[in-house]
């Protein structure tokens, strides 16, 4: 069950309040604002506007309330993606299509819509995502909430509990694999 939040009971207090996070599952030194979220002074909406969506920020993990004194720091990511498609088949259903490949270590418990303050109430959204269609049929349908007017265009963040590089992300596309033949240096010479 979700937090309840002075944000969540008066959802237009998000224009001048941001929604609180789960510190322990964000990068050290993240900052939440209104409209956006920052990883070590990097804005994870002008990443976006810069380079573009998917994209991927890493960084060091939080520290634990309470660490080891052997405790070391891993890296974590924060992936950023672009809202593709939403669709609302029936009322309280929320389907969001991202144009990212969502990875296995995403907390999706802590997404956040960034680029701009919302001040419609959350509602439980479905993650529409690509998959091998082994586990769940053809997509993963994960719960995250996010604010009920969300559009195509709108930026979503969300923390991952790996380090992850940008192809771990991106939409595969499908290619047939080209395969090269390995042959004696001199052998085109011979044919001729």
């Amino acid at each position: 069950m979700a937090d309840v939040t002075l944000t969540t009971i008066m959802p237009t207090l998000r224009a001048s309040i941001p929604e609180p996070i789960e510190p322990s599952l964000w990068p050290a030194h993240t900052i939440v604002t209104t409209a956006d979220v920052a990883v070590a002074a990097i804005s994870m909406a002008r990443l976006a506007d810069v380079v573009g969506t998917p994209c991927v920020h890493t960084a060091e993990q939080a520290p634990p309330r309470y660490r080891p004194r052997d405790w070391q720091p891993n890296d974590v990511s924060v992936a950023v993606a672009s809202v593709l498609r939403v669709r609302r088949p029936r009322p309280g259903v929320v389907l969001v299509e991202l144009d990212a490949v969502l990875p296995q270590s995403a907390v999706l418990d802590q997404v956040r819509l960034i680029g701009r303050a919302s001040t419609a109430p959350s509602t439980q959204t479905y993650v529409v995502s690509p998959c091998d269609g082994s586990t769940d049929g053809p997509f993963h349908r994960l719960p995250a909430p996010l604010p009920s007017d969300v559009h195509e265009g709108d930026l979503l963040c969300f923390p991952c509990l790996v380090a992850l590089r940008h192809r771990d992300v991106t939409q595969a596309s499908v290619a047939t694999p080209v395969r090269a033949e390995v042959g004696r240096v001199g052998a085109v010479e011979d044919q001729r």
